[in-house]
């Protein structure tokens, strides 16, 4: 509640102050006082009726922070005692650090609290006993006792309304006396007085609140400018990093062409033009050079983005909380996997923290991360995907397919029978270099079968994961995650409906035009929550260091 709501305004007139004195005598006002972490008193708050407390604007002390409801708490004077009501607010209300039912007695010195959003208001309670007749004595010096003259007893007949319409009338009446007209003359001229004063003080607010409003005004549009131009720079990045991947692939393919060429050369003892062997392979190097400097660029356009993301936080005003901690890892990691985390659709933080709910009900990430240390496994996936240059983040992907369990064995299916830490069905492996063993159509653990070889099959993974990437996903980690469980030959129609560019064929869009099955749903908010996790383990009560602690994120 602004103070002037509860304070007499200083404009007011002095018959005015008499009546609000008169009025407020009948019960005892309360100083409520908001403290800050030091518990000192930051802000004040005078009520003399009733007062509001919650998020939204319209209470009279407005609390814009996530774990406060819109409607908290309100204090009102009821049948000679106030009181202090829990709007059926979703974190409680604590008086004196006990949770309040409904409703309780508030009294002075009393200590309020907000569930937890570590907020706290103190209770100090104001007496005031000033009557009418002493406050217009403490002005024309008189004692209560004087005797009267003959005028000043006539108004003393006269009605409250009646004697505040002859003081304060413009014009006097012919039959005032020299007592009341001293009264009159010394109320005009301190409303005189005052009306001066504010006048200049209404002046000065206001000047200083339109240079408020355009230094907000300035700032939104600052926001909104660097937010766009930080969004071109993201989009701007997706471009380049799906080309230099495209060409990578190609590259990878001519030089294992080049290599199976020389070796038929050699095995077979042709001949041919050693100058033709050396131009082309002279184009591989050129083509790797390229793309060495391309991904150069790439590098210093990602801190120059960042710089844009940077500038955009400063320019919002945020409350520091867990709530808002959290927002910033889910951002961090959407950035990690390849989506704008300027664009989050609305909802999505509340989705993940839903899924990070999962994990920590369950022992089975626990476990999982402390396989992924015992084995060595975490930089086995790491250089991997750093070789294919995909997100760091797909390190979680294997966590939800097999708790990275190297002989994990799936279900028998019309596809066949998934196995590995990567869950690779057997034409799946055998495209990207694994030989599935004879035990194929069985679920047995066969050591022939190289699925169950977590080097490479991790390394057949990441390869399979950038061709997703570099083709239907746009540089969308998101996209590649839910292909991965989906079935990309499935997901492909579906994607293939969208725009052909990263601004418009991301997860954002994807989820807005399309509905994913419940288990892909699960499958992608389950590996983005547990890789959220992972940026801060004790956070979220586990005991295990972070797995990419020393790696910078792509």
């Amino acid at each position: 509640m602004d103070e002037d709501k509860t304070v007499m305004h200083s404009s007011d007139t002095l018959s005015d102050k008499f009546d609000a004195n008169q009025a407020a005598s009948s019960y005892p006002r309360l100083k409520i006082s908001l403290l800050d972490d030091s518990g000192k008193p930051s802000k004040q708050f005078l009520l003399t009726k009733k007062f509001t407390v919650g998020r939204s604007p319209d209470n009279d002390a407005v609390i814009p922070n996530p774990l406060v409801s819109r409607y908290h708490f309100k204090i009102e004077w009821e049948n000679g005692h106030w009181w202090i009501y829990d709007l059926d607010s979703a974190n409680g209300v604590y008086l004196n650090h006990q949770l309040i039912q409904k409703k309780s007695p508030l009294e002075s010195s009393d200590l309020i609290s907000l569930g937890a959003a570590n907020i706290s208001f103190a209770v100090e309670e104001i007496q005031q006993s000033h009557e009418i007749s002493s406050q217009l004595n403490k002005i024309h010096g008189k004692s209560e006792n004087e005797p009267l003259t003959k005028n000043t007893q006539s108004n003393r007949d006269l009605s409250k309304d009646e004697l505040k319409a002859r003081l304060l009338a413009n014009t006097e009446a012919d039959d005032l006396g020299d007592y009341t007209r001293m009264i009159r003359k010394i109320i005009h001229e301190d409303r005189t007085s005052q009306i001066k004063g504010y006048k200049k003080i209404i002046i000065w607010l206001a000047g200083l609140f339109l240079v408020f409003a355009g230094l907000v005004t300035y700032q939104q549009m600052t926001l909104m400018n660097v937010r766009a131009l930080a969004i071109d720079m993201f989009y701007d990045i997706k471009a380049l990093e799906v080309s230099l991947s495209r060409a990578e692939i190609r590259l990878d393919e001519s030089a294992e062409v080049l290599d199976l060429t020389l070796k038929v050369i050699v095995d077979q003892k042709l001949g041919i033009d050693q100058e033709r062997i050396k131009s082309e392979r002279q184009k591989l190097a050129n083509e790797r050079q390229r793309i060495s400097l391309e991904r150069q660029k790439l590098s210093g356009m990602r801190l120059k983005y960042q710089q844009y993301v940077d500038e955009v936080k400063s320019l919002r005003i945020r409350f520091p909380s867990d709530a808002q901690y959290e927002e910033e890892l889910i951002a961090k990691v959407a950035r990690g996997f390849g989506e704008s985390e300027l664009e989050l659709p609305e909802g999505f933080v509340a989705e993940v923290r839903k899924y990070t709910r999962y994990w920590q009900d369950s022992t089975r990430m626990q476990q999982a991360i402390a396989r992924l240390e015992k084995n060595l496994y975490a930089p086995v996936i790491i250089e991997a995907l750093e070789k294919e240059g995909l997100p760091l983040y797909f390190l979680y992907l294997p966590l939800q397919e097999s708790n990275y369990d190297a002989h994990a064995i799936g279900p028998e299916t019309r596809f066949g029978i998934a196995k590995g830490a990567w869950q690779f069905l057997a034409t799946t492996a055998q495209e990207y270099g694994l030989s599935p063993g004879p035990l194929i159509n069985t679920r047995e653990f066969d050591d022939r079968d190289e699925r169950f070889d977590f080097v490479r099959a991790t390394k057949a993974g990441a390869k399979y994961l950038k061709h997703i990437y570099s083709t239907e996903a746009q540089a969308s980690g998101l996209l590649v995650v839910a292909s991965y469980n989906y079935g990309h030959t499935r997901v492909k129609s579906l994607i293939s409906k969208m725009h052909d560019n990263p601004r418009d064929r991301n997860f954002w869009k994807f989820i807005q035009q399309h509905s994913l099955p419940k288990e892909t749903y699960d499958y992608v908010f389950l590996i983005f929550s547990a890789a959220v996790i992972a940026e801060d383990p004790k956070h979220f009560g586990f005991n295990f260091n972070p797995p990419l602690t020393f790696t910078s994120i792509k």
